[in-house]
């Protein structure tokens, strides 16, 4: 009688689940990424990121969504190089050094989702990060051009490898299967003592 009992309970379940609509989809996209800290000489920087979701509804109007991302984020430098920078002495060649500091990580956005209005959503929720690489690109060297694209990796023994923020962003559905997104997510933890993350993002969904 149990185990009729439980059957019983577990197609309900699927039953509602269905009537819901719960769905997989891919998305993809680009970000526009900083450092935030108390120096002027982090700028925003454009990366991307891809990956899933599973849109669990709650009710015709709301949801929750966890997504799994692979994000390349990060930060652009820019130092401008003179007499002045350099303590008053000659330099050999004054200008702007550039680089990217390209941080590829894997991300777990949770959002809880509301219809505003027809086919518009409003997005809030948590996320967590993981750090899996940080490389710097040299953009522009004044000083010697021949240096402009190299790469080096930085230790991550050095850097906190975890982070974890706010989300916060809009999604709207171009049709049944496509949607539009844009995101912003804002860091709460210091990461390597000195800076956290903001990410501007948008994109699109595929709902399978």
């Amino acid at each position: 009688m149990k185990k009729i009992s439980l059957l019983i309970a577990l197609l309900i379940c699927v039953t509602a689940s269905a009537q819901l609509d719960n769905t997989f989809g891919i998305k993809a996209g680009t970000n526009y990424s900083q450092y935030t800290t108390d120096f002027d000489t982090y700028k925003r920087k454009i990366g991307y990121y891809v990956g899933g979701f599973f849109n669990i509804s709650i009710s015709d109007k709301t949801s929750i969504r966890p997504e799994l991302l692979l994000a390349n984020q990060g930060t652009k430098t820019s130092i401008e190089i003179n007499n002045d920078f350099n303590g008053g002495a000659p330099v050999i060649a004054e200008g702007e050094i550039v680089t990217n500091i390209n941080q590829l990580m894997i991300l777990l956005p949770v959002n809880f989702r509301v219809e505003l209005i027809d086919r518009l959503h409003l997005e809030l929720g948590l996320q967590a990060g993981y750090v899996v690489k940080i490389q710097e690109v040299l953009k522009k060297v004044p000083y010697d051009p021949s240096l402009e694209g190299e790469r080096t990796k930085y230790p991550l023994s050095e850097l906190d490898r975890f982070d974890f923020g706010l989300n916060g962003g809009l999604g709207f559905d171009l049709t049944d299967k496509l949607e539009l997104n844009a995101r912003y997510s804002l860091g709460l933890i210091e990461l390597n003592n000195f800076y956290k993350t903001s990410v501007i993002s948008f994109g699109l969904g595929f709902k399978i």
